[in-house]
């Protein structure tokens, strides 16, 4: 037989096969329950803010508008306490540091080793959470690192000497914010892992490479392709500006940030199963977190070279 007349007989064959194997399904899925999820946080030095919302189903459709009109929550009672009796009503409004630009937020800074208790009223409901600011650390040094990739290429990135106190079982939190010519971050971008332990460091010294992780998508829209190169990136560039902000987490902040970390990575797949995420907000249908820091920030300008 002719080779190219066989080879159009096998290709036929299997073309036959696969649409015989093809068949349409319908997935009925189920009804979806939203749930509250609480975004707080409160630091030394700043006042404490909450942002609230609805969490929507995985295919859903979101713009701007769905956003303010569907999954913001504008109407809820929000109260910290502290451990010394001092209460504050937070107050909803404009936020710079909020994703959407909105928030409660309150009037008097978090201090360090001092306990906030979080208190939320909304439709009938109460939630609550408690968290603590810790103390603040110095970093032995921070500066930028030259790695080389397989390709030759040589890309910058941050490296920090960090001494883990031996006294204390440890739970650390980076952040960074990027600002060059195209981009400039205005919310904190968690970095790679998003928390970590000292479990396997405990009272060491160790190096800790700071790379940004990737922000949220939902700005891609707005941005030019050239903008959009720049945003999604670990390392840094000649004229960038790095904020770097680093502090203590408790015990069940760190429990949230880890496996929401995970669920973050393996849900980019809806059809896995990701592991879920430890929540320290407690009542009925919510999830999220209350989250005290401890924090410093450092800056750095990369030159060049």
């Amino acid at each position: 037989m002719n080779a190219k007349y066989f080879l159009l007989g096998v290709s036929l064959f299997f073309s036959l096969l696969f649409q015989a194997c093809q068949s349409e399904i319908e997935v009925d899925l189920p009804d979806y329950e939203p749930k509250l999820v609480v975004e707080g946080y409160i630091e030394n030095g700043q006042p404490p803010r909450v942002m609230l919302s609805r969490s929507v189903p995985y295919f859903q459709y979101m713009d701007y508008n769905y956003i303010m009109d569907n999954v913001l929550v504008m109407d809820a009672s929000v109260i910290v306490y502290a451990e010394d009796g001092e209460g504050q009503r937070l107050t909803f409004g404009p936020c710079d540091e909020s994703p959407f630009r909105y928030a409660y937020v309150g009037r008097f800074p978090g201090r360090e080793n001092m306990r906030y208790d979080l208190e939320i009223e909304w439709h009938g409901k109460k939630y609550t959470a408690s968290t603590r600011v810790l103390h603040t650390f110095d970093l032995d040094s921070i500066g930028f690192y030259n790695e080389s990739n397989l390709m030759g290429n040589t890309r910058k990135t941050i490296r920090v000497l960090l001494s883990d106190d031996p006294q204390e079982a440890n739970f650390y939190q980076f952040f960074v914010k990027l600002r060059c010519k195209t981009i400039r971050d205005r919310v904190w971008v968690t970095t790679l892992p998003v928390a970590f332990d000292d479990a396997t460091f405990n009272g060491l010294t160790f190096n800790y490479e700071v790379l940004r992780a990737n922000p949220s998508a939902f700005f891609m829209p707005l941005m030019t392709e050239e903008e959009q190169k720049e945003y999604f990136r670990v390392s840094y560039r000649p004229g960038d500006t790095v904020y770097v902000k680093y502090g203590l987490i408790d015990y069940d902040s760190y429990q949230f940030w880890n496996t929401g970390g995970n669920s973050a990575s393996l849900g980019q797949n809806p059809f896995t199963n990701p592991a879920p995420t430890i929540s320290n907000i407690k009542g009925d249908n919510v999830t999220g977190v209350w989250c005290g820091y401890a924090a410093k920030t450092d800056r750095l300008v990369y030159h060049g070279q």
